[in-house]
């Protein structure tokens, strides 16, 4: 009777440790295992193999050479006198390793006593290709339609070809001079095809990591009577607010001179912007 209790407690010790050793062994599944269908067990000593698993290693998508923005704010402006509104931008272009493609859209309103001071806007647009065999050089095309709904002219419409040279291409400094040829075309007042000479430059300055001062400006002769002539001024201030966000403050001044303007028309244009602007 003795032996038999004896191997009745026996076995029942037996029975309890196995229970005890599967319960331990019987791990909960973890959260990333139900949602990835991964194994539902890892053991302490597998925590090197799972890191270089697929799960575990997150693909670098390749960089898109495509970029854009948006922005809005306000707007000052002074052409026969001084007036504030708003203004909207917009743009996007695509750069790769020898060229690049600029498309932008500005546009300006200013309403005071119930009447228009200001209603302009501008689409223009800029290519530009290294050539190959002269890293320094490069061709060169530019066109641009603008719209004023208060100068007699109305719309001008513009078209440019050239060559440029680069004379510095560093990562915080590109300057480019260029030149070329072309024609403008107003709706009214002198409303020929004007053919045009070209000389200007572009500049992007990379002053630190959150500040970028840009400028375009250039020279546009009349072939036919040299003396008159447009000059267009763009600057462009850029100071990023947020970098997780590519949300910047811009403050622009684009400043347009005519030397011969069609009767009614302003000699000289100025607006200065300020606003936000969404990069993505």
């Amino acid at each position: 009777m003795k032996t038999a209790n004896l191997l009745l407690i026996t076995s029942a010790c037996a029975v309890l440790a196995m229970l005890i050793a599967g319960q331990a062994a019987a791990e909960t599944p973890s959260i990333s295992s139900l949602i990835f269908e991964a194994p539902s067990v890892v053991g302490l000593g597998d925590e090197d193999d799972a890191a270089d698993t697929p799960l575990a290693t997150e693909a670098t998508p390749p960089t898109s050479p495509w970029t854009s923005s948006i922005g809005a704010g306000l707007s000052y402006s002074q052409t026969d006198g001084i007036t504030v509104g708003a203004n909207l931008n917009g743009s996007f272009a695509r750069n790769d390793e020898n060229s690049k493609w600029e498309t932008s859209l500005k546009y300006i309103y200013n309403f005071d006593d119930n009447e228009v001071k200001d209603n302009f806007g501008v689409i223009q647009t800029n290519y530009e290709r290294l050539l190959g065999d002269h890293p320094n050089w490069l061709w060169l095309a530019q066109a641009s339609f603008q719209y004023h709904e208060t100068e007699a002219h109305k719309t001008r419409t513009k078209g440019f070809g050239g060559l440029g040279y680069l004379v510095s291409r560093t990562d915080s400094l590109k300057l480019l001079l260029k030149g070329g040829l072309g024609v403008s075309k107003d709706r009214n007042g002198n409303s020929d095809v004007i053919p045009r000479t070209l000389f200007g430059y572009s500049a992007d300055w990379r002053i630190n990591d959150l500040v970028r001062l840009t400028s375009d400006a250039s020279i546009e002769n009349d072939i036919g009577a040299y003396s008159e002539y447009l000059v267009v001024l763009e600057v462009k201030l850029t100071i990023t607010v947020s970098k997780l966000n590519n949300l910047g403050l811009d403050l622009t001044l684009r400043d347009e001179y005519d030397s011969t303007p069609s009767p009614g028309d302003s000699w000289n244009q100025v607006w200065l912007t300020m606003g936000l602007n969404d990069s993505f």
